[in-house]
């Protein structure tokens, strides 16, 4: 922390304080701009401290006891500028991180209202544990420092050169098997990839938090622990380098802070080469996952400098800007008040041109993403917790994190309104929160976007009965048949033979009993026999009833569609092949609309259909029917998100694809029915509606939401 960015506190200086005993100071690696620091190190917390030039220098007079003559005294022996005010704002921050001695009863009752301001109720610390929260587990830094002389060789150029020949040749065998190494991923999709993938995403983990231990040992910083942090509920290991802070070399700190991706990487490399080599089986889809997707995930997380993983503390090294996102914060904070309101402040720090612009766009950044990262984390608690649980963490989530700083930013601004002694005149930057509310609250949104699929109104799939042999077709692709009409003719020779077969035994039958004998024993025998004709008789109509299907008739009006290629006299095809489709000229549209939206829409609506692809240009469309019922499974395959669709679907037990939200379907006719259109087109729907605001449909979608959750 850098002491020289605290504000000066306006109130009366309590008596000098004495530094404590305890507190050790080391050399520290210079800035940016070539200045020496030190950093200050607190053993009770295990906390450290930037300290510029300036404040070293105040640091060695401390003794003096006095701030005049502590700047009096640096001036006269450094070529700094300094005044009393700096000693004091140095003084006021080393008491508020009680880095000094307690004495005096003011002091004593200073530091206790400290300490019960810091203290918080169990509820706001799991509030602000629950998503990460460490557990310290093993102490292991004396055990570190008798392994790390064995790994000495690790920590040498010569390794870095060894890694990238060893990725080098990593890559060209995978290269030589690329298309089993790409297939293999569906692998990691299945319930037994998922966790496999768990198990060696711990497995890179244990080595990635190692490789940070290690370095910081070989660099003479201490572990005191490692552990395992709970992020989101999901145990991953933590090692504690904060001694990494003491290091002067700023080379070493970015060693430190980078040699768990390191770490992984070799892991990843030598997997990689060992996947190349090893037979199929379970061994080697493990393997497959540490040379894939495990550090891929694990670098992809870490590498980002939005939040405080390896990314960020490679940035604020990189950078030797300590703090960095305080800072970051600090200076945007500023900069937002002063376009806004012009109050005139001084500015938080003062920075070079570059990385003033370099710190705004960090800080906005880092804001922007956390707005996406903890909306996402309340969708995700909502979604994985039983309802009541759920609709309660996404509240806290989004009021916790999310509205409470902007009301706490906006109180801010209040305060600094109400003691500034000028009257406040807008500016045009007052043009983005203005755009921005009015683009939040003004009922702009006139059409609702939903997915859609163009389809027949009716359709009809031809197919062979049985096995049977193309006699003749009487149409061809794309003609227009009325209902009834011959579409193609097919023959059975077994068909055949089993009519006359019948044909021939059903004569016989009659024959025997329409000749009168006395014979006892042809008398005894006629009731069997007029049985066994009845049989005979049915089984005659079934087969001519069958023979009949081989002419193949359309059902209705329609057109004919995708005729098999096969259709041609003397073809064979087998039982229930495709031959063909009828359908009907008119064109319909199913589109499914989610719950929030559903009473938006009225029945003769007018919208557009926006096919994909872009080979169709887009026609009109006309609602003719809304659902009253959502729909509790999803009939059309196109539009589910399984099969590239824009609907959200999961699976059941048999195979039902099962909305994830509410929807409910609207049946849309297409307004020219002159124009012939392909069927079974899927595309987008762009429909009519009242028009509405933003924040009026995240209300209406948040209410329709609780209500449905809560089952009230």
């Amino acid at each position: 922390m850098v002491a020289t960015a605290l504000p000066v506190n306006n109130e009366k200086a309590p008596p000098w304080p004495e530094l404590r005993d305890d507190l050790a100071i080391f050399s520290g690696p210079k800035s940016h701009d070539g200045l020496p620091t030190w950093t200050l190190h607190d053993p009770l917390s295990h906390r450290y401290f930037r300290l510029g030039w300036l404040e070293f220098e105040c640091l060695q007079r401390w003794s003096i006891a006095n701030p005049e003559r502590i700047a009096v005294a640096i001036e006269d022996e450094t070529p700094l500028e300094v005044d009393a005010a700096n000693v004091e704002q140095l003084c006021l921050f080393l008491s508020s991180q009680q880095l000094t001695k307690a004495k005096g009863a003011e002091t004593s009752r200073r530091f206790a209202q400290q300490l019960k301001t810091g203290k918080t109720s169990f509820w706001v610390w799991l509030l602000h544990n629950y998503l990460f929260m460490r557990i310290p587990l093993l102490k292991i830094d004396q055990h570190l420092k008798r392994v790390v002389p064995w790994l000495s060789g690790l920590f040498q150029k010569q390794f870095i050169f060894v890694l990238a020949i060893f990725a080098c040749l990593a890559v060209y065998l995978v290269a030589r098997q690329w298309s089993q190494f790409t297939h293999s991923f569906l692998y990691v999709l299945t319930p037994e990839g998922v966790l496999a993938t768990a198990c060696m995403l711990s497995l890179s983990k244990v080595v990635h938090e190692f490789g940070h231990a290690f370095a910081a040992s070989h660099f003479g910083c201490r572990v005191p622990t490692m552990g395992v942090a709970l992020l989101l509920g999901m145990p991953v290991l933590w090692t504690d380098v904060t001694d990494a802070w003491r290091l002067s070399d700023r080379k070493q700190r970015l060693l430190v802070d980078a040699a768990g991706m390191i770490a992984e990487l070799t892991l990843a490399v030598f997997a990689t080469i060992l996947w190349t080599m090893l037979p199929d089986g379970p061994f080697r889809s493990g393997i497959y996952l540490l040379a894939s997707t495990a550090w891929v995930l694990t670098l992809a997380i870490n590498l980002n400098p939005f939040m405080r993983f390896d990314g960020y503390y490679l940035l604020a090294d990189g950078l030797d800007i300590a703090n960095l996102q305080d800072r970051s914060f600090a200076l945007a904070r500023w900069r937002l008040r002063e376009s806004l309101f012009g109050f005139g402040h001084p500015a938080p720090e003062n920075w070079s041109r570059d990385r003033y612009f370099l710190l705004l766009a960090y800080a906005y950044g880092t804001w922007i993403y956390r707005l996406i990262l903890f909306t996402g984390i309340a969708w995700a608690v909502y979604y994985f917790f039983f309802k009541v649980l759920g609709l309660a963490l996404f509240a806290v989530e989004i009021g916790w994190f999310i509205v409470r700083p902007m009301l706490k930013e906006i109180s801010a601004w209040r305060e600094q309104i109400d003691t500034h002694d000028k009257p406040i005149r807008p500016g045009l930057a007052w043009l983005v929160p203005v755009a921005a509310i009015a683009l939040l609250c003004v009922p702009w949104q006139t059409h609702l976007i939903v997915p859609g699929l163009l389809h027949a109104q009716a359709e009809s799939t031809l197919y062979s009965p049985q096995p049977a042999q193309v006699r003749k077709v009487w149409v061809h692709e794309g003609e227009t048949v009325k209902a009834g009409q011959v579409i193609m003719e097919l023959s059975s020779p077994d068909l055949d033979f089993k009519i006359a077969t019948s044909e021939r035994q059903w004569a016989e039958l009659t024959e025997q009993l329409a000749s009168q004998s006395l014979e006892l024993q042809l008398a005894r025998r006629n009731p069997v026999d007029s049985e066994t004709l009845q049989s005979t008789l049915a089984e005659l109509e079934g087969l001519r009833a069958a023979y009949k299907k081989l002419t193949i008739r359309a059902a209705f009006p329609g057109r004919i569609r995708d005729l098999s290629d096969i259709l041609r006299p003397g073809e064979w095809v087998a039982k229930d092949e495709v031959l063909g489709d009828v359908e009907t000229p008119k064109a319909t549209v199913a589109a499914y609309a989610e719950e929030a939206d559903i009473g938006r829409l009225q029945p003769d609506g007018e919208g557009r259909f926006y096919p994909e692809g872009g080979d169709l240009s887009p026609f009109g469309v006309r609602i003719i029917s809304i659902d009253k019922t959502g729909t509790r499974q999803l009939n059309l395959e196109e539009l589910a998100s399984t099969h590239g669709g824009a609907i959200a679907v999961r699976p059941d037990a048999e195979r039902g694809l099962i909305p994830e939200q509410g929807i409910y379907r609207v049946l849309l006719q297409v307004a020219d029915t002159r124009s012939k259109l392909p069927i079974t087109v899927r595309g987008r729907l762009s429909l009519e509606t009242p028009p509405e605001s933003l924040i009026g449909r995240f209300l209406r979608s948040a209410t329709a939401v609780v209500i449905r959750e809560s089952g009230w």
